[in-house]
């Protein structure tokens, strides 16, 4: 793993555990390749272009302040979910969870709850519980 070096006036974070542990650099990591390289190449046009990304790309907010990322490939459609700052609402993202999309479901199934759950953490503790995007390669 390596830092995110790509540049934007958007910025990305990471979830962070109670242990210090990257959660979204985890899940990135069990990714195939095939899926990491659709993965960080969405999450640097999300840097780029925030919000204002191309249609059906960022769905939400799907619940409380919480939005997905749509990515789509022959065999799993990846669902990372995220939020808007939850500091900086104009300049940042919090990658929340990775999760996948199967047949209208998410796995895991309480995807939003914990995505809810991990954005108030967030904002209780900002310092501890998210860390400058990790670039997985």
């Amino acid at each position: 793993m390596e830092p995110d070096r790509f540049s934007g006036p958007w910025r990305l974070f990471d979830y962070k555990n109670e242990k210090g542990k990257n959660e979204f650099a985890d899940w990135t990591l069990r990714l195939q390749k095939v899926h990491r390289i659709k993965l960080r190449a969405k999450l640097d046009l999300l840097i780029k272009a925030g919000p204002d990304l191309p249609p059906k790309l960022l769905a939400g907010p799907i619940f409380d302040h919480v939005y997905k990322l749509r990515i789509e490939t022959k065999n799993v459609q990846l669902r990372p979910i995220l939020c808007k700052g939850p500091i900086n609402n104009d300049e940042e993202f919090t990658l929340l969870l990775g999760a996948f999309e199967i047949g209208g479901e998410y796995d895991p199934k309480d995807a939003e709850s914990i995505a809810a759950q991990r954005r108030m953490e967030v904002i209780s503790d900002h310092n501890n519980r998210r860390c400058k995007h990790e670039r997985v390669t």
